[in-house]
């Protein structure tokens, strides 16, 4: 690895996790109805002003031991947890796509994964308003990479979209309305990837649901099936290719 590699390393993870700063904000206050421009960042419980000095990605979290400056009350481990993953993911996707156009599709991707898969868990909901317009986006963009294909997103895409609205018409307790669009843009994105995205999820989900009605009896509310589609998502974009040329050689 020469010096320029870890310089651009830095650059990646440091860019990362200032967007992971802007995402917590999406995140907190989308499902809330804020908008996301102003006011300016507060705390959620005293309602203060947070200081630039007090806003500086990981580091600002660490230095405060997770709390307020002003009232001393815990701020979410998710607001550092965010940021961190905003930062390792977008140093992931320079390690396996470099300076390309995948690049920008594989950081939009993993963002939008991360703000949808918090919100589902903290609100039991994916947003309307933030995975309608990333289907486009990632329809146009993957039309854009390779326009000889034009119509291999749209229909995964769609394909996406019609295999998990069945499975929710089937059992609409396991599945909601939120995870049947939120694969359908993991097909706009992922294009033929969506396969084991959506395997990989499912066997997350599974297992996750097996160990919780042992641990607990029986299931007390909907498990969030967001985080679980957003993990095989991001394995799908990095190894998805490997994975399918793994199961296509057994034939």
């Amino acid at each position: 690895m020469s010096s320029m590699d870890i310089v651009l390393y830095v650059v990646f993870f440091i860019a990362g996790i200032v967007i992971g700063s802007f995402l917590e904000v999406v995140a907190y206050r989308v499902p809330r109805k804020i908008s996301i421009i102003k006011p300016g960042s507060f705390c959620p419980n005293c309602g203060a002003k947070i200081a630039f000095y007090d806003n500086i990605p990981l580091i600002s979290y660490i230095i405060l031991r997770g709390r307020c400056r002003k009232c001393k009350a815990k701020i979410p481990i998710s607001s550092f947890l965010i940021e961190l993953f905003t930062g390792l993911l977008f140093v992931t996707n320079f390690y396996f796509f470099g300076i390309s156009l995948q690049i920008i599709i594989g950081i939009i991707f993993c963002s939008v994964l991360i703000v949808v898969s918090f919100i589902d868990i903290e609100f039991r909901i994916i947003p309307n308003v933030i995975v309608i317009p990333l289907t486009i986006i990632g329809l146009g963009l993957n039309i854009f990479k390779d326009i000889a294909t034009w119509w291999h997103p749209l229909a995964f895409s769609a394909g996406a979209f019609i295999f998990m609205l069945i499975i929710n018409l089937i059992y609409p307790r396991g599945m909601g309305m939120g995870d049947v669009k939120l694969s359908m843009m993991m097909g706009a994105f992922l294009v033929k990837n969506v396969i084991p995205g959506l395997f990989l999820g499912f066997l997350a989900g599974s297992i996750f649901g097996i160990f919780v009605i042992i641990r607990k009896r029986k299931l007390k509310q909907m498990i969030p099936f967001g985080p679980f589609l957003s993990a095989g998502s991001i394995i799908a974009l990095f190894w998805g290719n490997n994975i399918l040329k793994w199961y296509t050689s057994f034939f």
